[in-house]
């Protein structure tokens, strides 16, 4: 659980935290980040961080981004299928030329 000082600036909203650093002390900010972490790590809790009430930073768990990537290997995958698929090829230097090299 975060710190008491924090305790009062964290909502629930969706299934994200919301922790508005503007109103954490100097003094609890290291206190604070290892609370925040755990709840990412242990709990597998997403937190988004607010300064100056900008959204400036989500904190998520590491499940999270590995799916992401599997999700983008995915995607990947399925284009280079469908560019298999394509008649025909192009030269290194066409290639060059539309990519601008």
């Amino acid at each position: 659980m975060l710190i008491t000082k924090a305790q009062t600036s964290i909502k629930e909203t969706h299934t994200q935290a919301i922790l508005k650093v503007d109103d954490i002390a100097i003094d609890d900010t290291r206190q604070t980040l290892k609370e925040v972490l755990d709840l990412a790590k242990n709990e597998k809790k997403r937190l988004t961080l607010v300064y100056e009430n900008t959204l400036f930073l989500t904190v998520v768990p590491i499940d999270d981004v590995d799916l992401v990537e599997k999700l983008e290997d995915c995607i990947d995958n399925a284009n280079a299928d469908e560019a298999l698929k394509e008649e025909g090829f192009i030269s290194s230097a066409q290639l060059e030329r539309e990519l601008g090299w």
